[in-house]
């Protein structure tokens, strides 16, 4: 059964254009054009030659565009070559090219990122069936065309032509079935445009660079690349791009004319269709697969590499039949997806490990049939015992996503942004930077509302010292609508009075800080009863010369009684222990001082009313749009600490818990 292919063009807004061509509904190939990137690919211009680098065998050319065309050596066609008058075996860029030198490029790439386009001197002019190239004898056929039969017909056609000197054609796939007459009238479009071409080189009224030949438009350039006789209709929403079509087509194909369609609905023409569903699926990184997998984009600047997960895959009872049927998915998928999405270069795919070849083999041979349908030349290679898959595409235009986006202004396109807390500490690693001057005044910090909330509730003890430390003001600005990684500074040095001043106060305090030291360092004289590292010295047993004449040793010294009236009696009469009991009580009912009341360790701690101080205004400054509900303590005094150290030491009340 045959497939249904159409064409739409949505060319409703004058800022984009959009077109798909569809097969059987769903979308194959996807084209889009943006005013704001402008398209340089397959004009030719006038250019000079600006710089010539040996070292790459390669030359700059300014040909009117923002950045200079890149023009390989390889690229150059003989008939351009400056005659220098020697003979050499090997030609070298700087001999025959000069600096100055006018020299007719198209643009073969467009430019992409840093890298300007790049241009060659091989002009190829393209028609509906043939392309007309410069710098070639020879007639060839497309390599599209693999049938050796249609080949050889299409040779013989072409061989009769006459064409001037060194110029060439290629006969296109579109050029398959057609008659001589055709191909003929087709040519001859081409040779009024290249002899066109010539007197615009030729004309000296003109100052280089500037443009000689625009490419057509995207509407006429999707006819005449992508129409075959299989197309049922092409369908377009805008009056003068409908008009412009049927010219067009009365021009190379007066037959094919009725296939132009005007669509007049009120409702969108890719949304009446289903396409807009499908078109968003390319903006997305993964793409899911029938059968419950999926496929994972991934594009970095040296290959775009793809993988493929089995997902939720459960209809297969055997892990290699899995393996084989989600691959297989993939394939087809991966080759619809490359079209669409415009990606080129190196890629590599990631299939699902499979053990046998001979399942391997049937998945590269998928995807070699899916790749036939691409316009851009294709190189793949085999499925290695890693699991991966190299291709090469060729980039025919930007990718769509370059279109359709922009690169993130808070993480610069990686994907990922600073965490609060590193940015927070690279801002406090950057003050001290700013510090380490010695010369800073002010410095005014314009920061994120998160950071300057973090700063201050989290650093404002830090920010308090660094202050006292370094003996300058901190402001801080925040801002709702700033990214918390951006943050700048604005400094007010001091001046060399205020400098001078600075460094003095620092040295005095550095020989009073050193003085002080000194004198705690000083060796304190040993107690009595200890050494100098302060340990108790031994107790020596004292030894008696003589008995007492009652055969016993003297008691102590200590005895008050036995001292005070030589008796030998050991034992205190009632009155004298009265007496001493009477003192005790005196001395313990001795009224104490307000300080030894205050500290009295039988109190409750509860009980001391502290010190109270006025609270200095702190010395960081939030400037205004935001108010924060941030409150810095003030720092306390070296008096307040001793006060702190005291109540701390001071135990509990007896009774109470401790």
């Amino acid at each position: 059964m045959a497939k249904k292919m159409s064409m739409m063009i949505n060319a409703d807004h004058s800022e984009v254009c959009r077109a798909v061509i569809l097969e059987d509904g769903k979308v194959q190939d996807y084209i889009v054009e943006n005013v704001s990137h402008e398209k340089v690919k397959g004009n030719i211009y006038l250019g000079v030659i600006n710089r010539i680098e040996p070292a790459i065998e390669a030359a700059f050319v300014d040909f009117g565009g923002k950045k200079y065309g890149f023009l390989p050596f390889k690229d150059v066609l003989r008939e351009t070559y400056v005659n220098t008058g020697e003979k050499k075996a090997r030609v070298r860029i700087q001999d025959v090219l000069v600096h100055g030198q006018k020299i007719l490029v198209q643009v073969a790439k467009e430019s992409r990122d840093s890298k300007g386009p790049s241009l060659t001197n091989s002009v190829s002019l393209p028609g509906r069936f043939l392309v007309l190239m410069s710098g070639s004898q020879a007639s060839a056929v497309s390599r599209k065309i693999e049938d050796e039969e249609e080949r050889k017909k299409l040779k013989t056609l072409v061989a009769d032509f006459k064409l001037p000197e060194n110029l060439g054609l290629i006969i296109r796939t579109a050029g398959v079935g057609r008659t001589k007459t055709e191909l003929q009238k087709d040519l001859q479009r081409l040779l009024v445009v290249w002899e066109s071409l010539k007197s615009s080189v030729k004309d000296e009224s003109k100052e280089p660079p500037f443009l000689i030949y625009q490419e057509a438009d995207m509407v006429v350039r999707l006819v005449r690349d992508h129409f075959t006789t299989d197309t049922s209709e092409v369908v377009v929403d805008n009056v003068d791009s409908y008009n412009a079509l049927k010219s067009f087509m009365k021009l190379i194909m007066p037959r094919m004319v009725n296939r132009i369609k005007l669509y007049q609905d009120t409702r969108p023409i890719f949304a009446r269709h289903n396409v807009e569903s499908q078109i968003e699926s390319l903006y997305q990184r993964t793409v899911p697969l029938p059968s419950g997998g999926s496929i994972v984009f991934d594009t970095g600047e040296a290959m775009v590499s793809i993988d493929v997960n089995s997902g939720k895959t459960t209809s297969a009872s055997q892990l290699e039949e899995t393996a084989l049927n989600t691959n297989l998915e993939a394939a087809d998928e991966i080759g619809r997806q490359l079209r669409m999405r415009d990606l080129g270069g190196l890629v590599v795919i990631d299939f699902i490990d499979m053990f046998h070849k001979k399942n391997q083999t049937l998945v590269e041979k998928q995807i070699k049939k899916v790749c036939k349908a691409d316009k851009a030349r294709i190189n793949i290679s085999r499925i290695s015992k890693f699991g991966l898959l190299e291709m090469s595409r060729q980039r025919l235009a930007p990718p769509v996503q370059e279109g359709a986006f922009i690169k993130c202004a808070s993480c610069d396109g990686n994907g990922m942004v600073r965490s609060l807390n590193y940015t927070v500490m690279d801002v406090l690693r950057k003050i001290s930077e700013h510090l380490a001057k010695g010369k800073v005044k002010t410095l005014r910090a314009e920061v994120s509302h998160e950071v300057t909330e973090y700063l201050l509730n989290n650093k404002s003890r830090f920010l308090l010292d660094l202050q006292e430390k370094h003996q300058f003001k901190l402001e801080f600005v925040g801002s709702t609508g700033k990214v918390w990684t951006d943050f700048k500074y604005q400094v007010t040095e001091k001046t060399a009075e205020e400098v001078a001043a600075q460094e003095t106060k620092s040295i005095d305090s550095v020989a009073e800080t050193k003085k002080t030291a000194d004198a705690e360092e000083t060796p304190k004289r040993p107690s009595r009863g200890r050494d100098s590292r302060g340990r108790r010295r031994p107790t020596q047993r004292k030894r008696y010369s003589r008995r007492s004449p009652n055969g016993r040793r003297p008691g102590p010294k200590s005895a008050p009684a036995e001292a005070a009236s030589g008796s030998e009696s050991p034992t205190a009469t009632p009155s004298s222990q009265s007496s001493i009991v009477a003192d005790t009580v005196s001395q313990i009912e001795q009224p104490k001082s307000e300080t030894e009341k205050s500290f009295n360790k039988n109190e409750a701690v509860g009980n001391i009313t502290p010190i109270s101080r006025p609270v200095a205004e702190p010395p960081v400054k939030v400037v205004p749009p935001a108010p924060l509900p941030v409150e810095i303590a003030p720092k306390p005094s070296n008096s307040d600490k001793g006060f702190a150290k005291r109540v701390s030491e001071e135990p509990p009340p007896s009774g109470t818990d401790s």
